[in-house]
């Protein structure tokens, strides 16, 4: 999680929000500096692009002002009573789960119980429009998964988390969450320092040797430690201790500035019409108006597939159409491709049973979206779970 600034404005290493109801982040921060984030929230729903013009999909206990503009949105177009229906028998047994997914004990006939979220949501009769046009859009949003593969328990557990949080983002940019995070006492930081190999040397008291490649020098260093906790990008973690490679797929996110305001309101949007290849859009300064001052910043995912990547004219003109506005005149910012972007969490992999560690010979301990869910409370409960696994190999 990292932000830069381009002259006045600030752009998210990629394009990403996080979810104010995530229980990790604030657990782990101390009093005060969770504030000190000032997060920024857009409101609680979210907005669908039909053929008949957007729907607007709201809580109206949690969002009472926005009822009036639900009430004028193509909602009766998204959605029937059948499909309503068959999105309660879908979610049911995960309403009473309130925590981080990781934290979950789990029987092992509800783990294989487990299924790919299309599977699933074929199953509890989820097939028309509010399929189409809300949950397989967010599914792309939030998962990056095109094809409804992704394990169904961990995308009931997103949607519901979606339900009871905000998106949000710190005011002054997503990496002030990493900074924050990063101000621990008695820590040494590293940066641009990449590990080129590492081993357990059995001959040295079983000692994990890491081979460091020196940001200043360009030489390659040896350091040695008891044990490590290995917190790296999937493809990294296979090159230094051979894990098996999860699927990954790559995304690619634009930054548009105008002079003009893009939306009406704080709302994440998502195309239910499939016409665009935007999985989701917002403009970030509805929402946190620091992210560029006295203009209007819109920021956009499309997740990549077998097809070409659009063009940056054929984004601009998309938004334009996703947000109802003329988005002829907007300013381009940057362009980012992550071509390793996020793990597909398979069914059965959402949550690991507590008898796993994700260790190697109780010296190298394992953290990781991959290891947890790609969301930010994944990340930090992975490496709270690893903390604890190397604690327990320590005898503490």
């Amino acid at each position: 999680m990292q932000s830069e600034r381009i002259d006045d404005i600030t752009i998210d290493h990629g394009f990403q929000l996080f979810n104010s109801w995530y229980p990790a982040l604030k657990e782990i921060l101390r009093p005060g500096e969770y504030s000190a984030l000032g997060i920024k929230t857009f409101q609680p729903g979210f907005q669908t692009m039909t053929d008949q013009g957007l729907a607007l999909i709201m809580d109206p206990v949690r969002a009472p002002a926005l009822v009036p503009a639900f009430m004028r949105s193509s909602f009766d177009s998204a959605f029937s009573l059948r499909d309503l229906l068959g999105l309660q028998r879908w979610i049911s047994r995960e309403v009473p789960h309130r925590s981080s997914l990781e934290l979950r004990s789990l029987r092992k006939n509800q783990k294989i119980r487990d299924a790919k979220v299309s599977e699933s949501l074929d199953q509890s009769g989820v097939k028309r429009a509010l399929r189409k046009m809300a949950l397989d859009p967010l599914v792309e949003a939030f998962l990056y998964d095109k094809e409804g593969v992704s394990s169904a328990t961990f995308a009931k557990w997103l949607l519901l988390s979606l339900m009871r949080g905000n998106l949000a983002v710190p005011e002054n940019g997503m990496g002030e969450i990493s900074a924050t995070m990063a101000r621990i006492p008695g820590c040494r930081f590293e940066l641009n320092s990449p590990i080129e190999s590492m081993e357990i040397d059995e001959g040295s008291r079983g000692r994990v040797k890491l081979h460091i490649r020196d940001a200043k020098t360009d030489e390659l260093r040896i350091e040695e430690y008891e044990r490590v906790v290995l917190a790296v990008r999937p493809k990294d973690e296979h090159r230094l201790v051979g894990t098996p490679m999860p699927k990954i797929v790559g995304v690619s996110s634009w930054w548009f500035v105008s002079d003009e305001p893009i939306a009406q309101r704080p709302l994440f949007t998502v195309d239910g019409t499939g016409n665009t290849r935007i999985a989701g859009a917002a403009e970030l300064t509805s929402a946190a108006p620091n992210y560029a001052p006295g203009r209007h910043l819109v920021a956009c995912n499309v997740v990549h597939s077998s097809e070409p990547l659009p063009s940056d004219r054929e984004v601009q003109a998309d938004l334009g159409v996703l947000m109802g506005v003329d988005s002829s005149s907007w300013e381009l910012v940057k362009r980012q491709d992550h071509p390793n972007s996020k793990p597909i969490i398979a069914p059965t992999h959402a949550i690991k049973d507590s008898q796993i560690r994700q260790d190697i010979q109780q010296r190298i301990f394992l953290a990781g979206t991959h290891h947890a869910t790609p969301t930010l409370d994944g990340a930090v409960r992975s490496g709270q779970l690893a903390a604890k696994s190397l604690l327990k190999a320590e005898g503490a």
